[in-house]
């Protein structure tokens, strides 16, 4: 019989942070109830703050759990959590990026889950390798095995050779574009977004070789990461763009996003919609799908206006600078002809630095390409 479990050093830790987490959200549960300033944010400011203390719980009473095999079967024993799974019964294994799972054939139990931090889990991968299929590399087989036979063609290398040049060609492109439009603002963002519809065009071309989602057992390309790159840089290049009312905004984007998804639905027909990693993968598309719709309606309506801009000013009465990850800039600027209330706007460090407070701030205002009005910030003129 071989034990499974957290180390010590992992325990202590994990009791900390979670212990740590517990304080914090727990803080401010109470704070909903306690101090007046926080009640406007009660709807929102609650719910997150149970949600993340029944999960911080939950963390906290798992920590002893233990995965045991022996000569009769596998079980995972913890406070919530007591399951079985006989050594019979065990169809395979799937290896992911935080958990060891153990699949048992269908009416022969539930899955048991093994962190990838527990203390000797490369012996227990290796133990269960020697008697069991990895589920991943057959299910990787499997797609690969209907690609094939969509293709209906006996050279089968030569258009998977096909496949991943175009995949890998585009992906390039992609990524050219992705920086021409950080140096040129242009027409370059515009054709950024081509390399969208693009990519969910191969899944059509070739018939299954290219995939949506990606796997370490499969030979066969992704084009995922090309929608990817392009929702990066979309979102990137809107942060200098304002807009006055996003009301019809995202009623393109929302637009945009569905048209894709029917498209991405439609190109899918050679893929089998049935697995959970395409299922997983297609629901992150479909964000993806409206990042790229707002980007591209904010970017178009900013790059196509050519009616020339008109010039306000507003005072600046507070700055701010928020570090975390990354470290944002915020000017707050007084009402001005088009928008009636105060407002706080991030703002690069360069004009950060530029504007004192009490200072003018240039506006620049336009009608937008699309009629969605917008406006920059600048140094006073």
């Amino acid at each position: 019989m071989e034990v499974f479990e957290l180390s010590r050093g992992w325990k202590i830790a994990g009791y900390i942070f979670l212990g740590f987490l517990l304080i914090v959200f727990g803080f401010l549960a109470i704070l909903c109830f306690i101090e007046p300033s926080v009640k406007g944010g009660t709807v929102f400011l609650l719910p997150v703050s149970l949600v993340a203390i029944f999960f911080i719980v939950w963390g906290l009473l798992q920590m002893n759990e233990k995965v045991i095999f022996d000569n009769y079967s596998i079980r995972k024993v913890s406070l919530l959590v007591n399951r079985e799974i006989l050594l019979n019964d065990v169809r395979g294994y799937t290896v992911e990026r935080n958990y060891l799972r153990i699949i048992p054939y269908e009416g022969k139990g539930k899955r048991i889950s093994a962190s990838n931090q527990l203390r000797g889990i490369e012996r227990l991968e290796y133990m269960l390798a020697a008697r069991y299929l990895n589920l991943n590399v057959e299910e990787a087989q499997a797609v690969v095995d209907k690609a094939m036979r969509h293709t209906g063609d006996q050279d089968a290398r030569k258009l998977l050779k096909q496949a991943k040049t175009e995949t890998y060609a585009l992906t390039g492109v992609t990524v050219v574009l992705c920086v021409l439009c950080f140096l040129y603002v242009g027409w370059y963002c515009l054709a950024l977004f081509c390399c969208v519809p693009l990519s969910l065009l191969l899944l059509l071309r070739h018939k299954g070789l290219v995939q949506l989602d990606s796997s370490k057992e499969s030979p066969l390309p992704t084009m995922f990461m090309i929608p990817l790159f392009v929702v990066i840089v979309q979102v990137l290049q809107t942060r200098p763009i304002y807009i006055i009312n996003y009301s019809k905004v995202w009623l393109l984007a929302i637009g945009i996003a569905v048209a894709l998804t029917v498209m991405l639905w439609l190109c899918s027909q050679y893929l089998d919609k049935k697995r959970k990693a395409y299922m997983a993968t297609a629901a992150i598309m479909v964000l993806i799908f409206l990042g790229n719709g707002y980007g591209f309606v904010v970017t178009t309506n900013a790059i196509l206006d050519k009616g020339g801009y008109e010039y306000y000013e507003s005072t600046v009465t507070d700055k701010h600078i928020s570090k975390g990850k990354n470290t944002s800039y915020y000017l707050t600027l007084e009402p001005w002809a088009h928008q009636p209330e105060s407002e706080r706007k991030s703002v690069s460090r360069k004009l950060y630095n530029e504007v004192e407070i009490d200072a003018k701030i240039g506006i620049y205002y336009h009608h937008g390409a699309l009629n969605i009005p917008w406006y920059q910030l600048g140094r006073a003129e």
